[in-house]
């Protein structure tokens, strides 16, 4: 067992809850607004960026020193690590939390060049893109100060964000379109393992997944990146034919033989007989209505869309394993004076077998009218009244 440092991305709440889905033996321990810390075996966590949509960065942890060390001391252990994996270090040292030493990427080249040696070294905010630390291949360390334990943490890179992966599947698909790809796919693969982990902690086998607003496959190409065979659906027959472009191009840009069925259907009135097996898990996000709407429109628009949403749940019931798991997208607009949610659909749905496993989760891109609430669901026959 290592101790790790995990960077979650600007949704906290949603990055952990992924974690915690996925890993639910492993206990977080939160230090900073993004900066956890965990212990698990080592071939565990270095598959961990490949799977994480939330996940910025992971390092583990090399040294612990006395947080009395001093700052001559710690660029001295700083430097004698960096020489142990290469003569001639490319590196980055970030500072997070409270207790920052007065330390710089240069005095620790200094101490470099004294010991005969040559170093580069570049600046690097954990925050930010992870694209230099991938593409490099670079030692960046982080140094983190616990504080009240009189603990200071030296962590060394372990895994980045893929930025280049990300961005195909984003951007270079054959099929787009701005109104129906709205969904980012970071966000699609933190619906998918959420939904995935809280059904693997009960189930056991392959689940099916099955998007029923699929618009341009967001959702069924990060669930292919997961190796789940998925279903697909929309009302509009142009996203149809293009999800089913887009999932063949995934197919052969991956390698993946992923089973797929992507079909025209309205997700109020669906027919099983479309369907080779039952689902086991919905992961989705239906139309939000219009995405700069007046405020005199708002009423009508969640009234409109309360009514859409209840009819594609009770007509879920048709095609829902018992025990199946939903991830899905609620809209949520705020006003300086008043709320617009699906919020007080929660309820009714328990009465048809859809019971809330956490409290929604809000993502929310800077600047846009209409949020996300992203909602958890399991789902139970026995508890259906309808």
């Amino acid at each position: 067992m290592s101790n790790f440092l995990i960077l979650f991305g600007n949704t906290t709440l949603l990055s952990k809850l992924e974690f915690e889905s996925l890993y639910p033996g492993l206990n977080l321990k939160q230090l900073d607004e993004h900066l956890f810390l965990f212990a698990a075996e080592n071939a565990v966590a270095e598959k961990m960026m490949d799977i994480l949509g939330g996940t910025v960065k992971l390092y583990e942890v090399v040294k612990e020193f006395s947080n009395q060390i001093s700052d001559k001391e710690l660029i001295e252990e700083i430097v004698a690590f960096l020489l142990n994996q290469s003569n001639e270090p490319y590196f980055s040292l970030t500072q997070i939390g409270k207790g920052q030493r007065s330390i710089s990427n240069a005095d620790i080249k200094d101490l470099i060049k004294e010991n005969g040696k040559k170093a580069r070294y570049f600046s690097s905010n954990p925050s930010e893109s992870a694209l230099l630390s991938h593409k490099s291949r670079a030692t960046e360390l982080l140094t983190f100060n616990t504080m009240q334990e009189g603990k200071l943490l030296l962590a060394s890179i372990k895994g980045v964000q893929d930025i280049d992966d990300w961005t195909n599947r984003d951007r270079n698909k054959p099929y787009a379109d701005r109104k129906k790809g709205m969904l980012p796919p970071k966000v699609a693969r933190m619906m998918i393992n959420i939904a995935l982990g809280v059904w693997q902690q009960k189930k056991s086998g392959k689940p099916m997944l099955y998007d029923p607003f699929c618009g341009t496959g967001t959702v069924l190409l990060e669930a292919g990146m997961r190796d789940l065979a998925v279903h697909g659906s929309d009302i509009d027959q142009k996203a149809v034919f293009g999800s089913r472009d887009n999932m063949e191009w995934f197919k052969q840009e991956y390698g993946r033989d992923i089973t797929s069925k992507i079909f025209y259907m309205d997700a109020s009135h669906i027919n099983p007989e479309e369907f080779t097996s039952k689902i086991d898990l919905l992961v989705t996000e239906p139309f939000l209505g219009k995405q700069t709407p007046h405020d005199g429109e708002l009423a009508n628009v969640f009234k409109g869309l309360e009514k859409m949403y209840l009819g594609s749940f009770k007509s879920f019931t048709s095609i829902l394993n018992d025990g199946a798991v939903i991830a899905i997208v609620f809209p949520r607009v705020q006003l300086s004076k008043r709320t617009y949610s699906l919020e007080g659909l929660i309820d009714k749905l328990k009465a048809k077998g859809y019971n809330l496993l956490v409290d929604p989760v809000l993502y929310a891109r800077e600047g846009a009218r209409v949020a996300r609430q992203i909602c958890l669901f399991s789902y139970s026959r026995q508890t259906n009244n309808t």
